[in-house]
């Protein structure tokens, strides 16, 4: 399998950012894993506006038009087929490994996993819902179902997250296993609900940090996963080595601190600011 990881170019162009990328520059270079850049990014963003790839390998290109980007935000828009073209020839994807969809989607909404039973799943939190007012539930679960050619599995957004994000409150660790972020310990109701809708399906392992969780400690879970190792931000918390070590035992991958609190303070991090290409 080919694997390269994209980044949108303000990485590395502006100054705020220089220490994480200097940082995953050399990481991603020491391991010999291939990396290039989205030059029509308007945002770091890169994950929630580039194609999602499907399970089968097919490319979905939806609508990026996130509430959270509307007004005077706008402008950090970025066209999802646009980038996507801006990294991809025309002419090397053929018209059927390409979906379209109008439905408002953010990249970042989207954890691609196979249940216990091995059934290709998408988890998604119900901001999704909010995105597409101009269709019923049952007409937004439908369509998704179609497009990503697997089951949506709906998870209550995280309300104190603006973004309604899935990749920063779980991942897919294995066929039946997820790994939760430390829900237990900081919002046990949400945490009840969670595992109320993901226990029927998947195995929980959940993140712990005890007395060394901080506020941001949540940004562990949103690692950069690629074939070898893993790249796990961090942004000087108490739970940073913690966390480091409970990714990579569950992973069994190599694990690689980032420091990007910069990052993290404006509500994203490793695997937000990925996206990458398999073949």
């Amino acid at each position: 399998m080919t694997e390269k990881t994209f980044f949108s170019p303000w990485l590395k162009d502006l100054k705020k950012y220089s220490n994480a990328w200097v940082q995953i520059d050399t990481i991603l270079s020491e391991n010999n894993i291939d990396f290039g850049f989205i030059p029509v990014a308007n945002d770091i963003w890169a994950r929630d506006f580039m194609p999602i790839q499907r399970h089968d390998g097919k490319f979905i290109i939806y609508c990026y038009q996130p509430n959270y980007l509307q007004n005077s935000q706008n402008k950090y828009i970025t066209d999802c087929r646009g980038a996507f073209l801006s990294v991809i020839s025309d002419d090397t994807i053929e018209p059927q490994n390409v979906i379209e969809t109008n439905l408002v989607i953010d990249g970042g909404n989207v954890i691609k996993c196979i249940d216990k039973n091995g059934k290709q799943c998408v988890i998604m939190t119900t901001k999704v819902l909010y995105e597409n007012p101009q269709l019923s539930q049952l007409e937004t679960m439908s369509a998704l179902s179609t497009i990503f050619d697997a089951e949506i599995i709906l998870i209550p957004w995280d309300c104190e997250e603006p973004f309604g994000h899935s990749d920063g409150m779980v991942r897919a660790l294995a066929p039946g296993k997820l790994l939760l972020n430390n829900y237990a310990e900081f919002a046990p109701k949400l945490d009840n609900v969670l595992k109320m809708a993901l226990e029927p399906r998947f195995e929980i392992v959940q993140l712990q940090y005890g007395d060394k969780k901080r506020d941001k400690s949540w940004c562990h879970i949103n690692y950069l996963e690629l074939s070898d190792i893993i790249l796990v931000p961090t942004a000087s918390l108490a739970s940073d080595k913690l966390a480091l070590r409970q990714i990579e035992s569950l992973t069994g991958k190599k694990c690689f601190p980032v420091s990007m609190a910069s990052i993290v303070a404006e509500g994203g991090a490793m695997h937000c600011i990925s996206w990458t290409l398999r073949g």
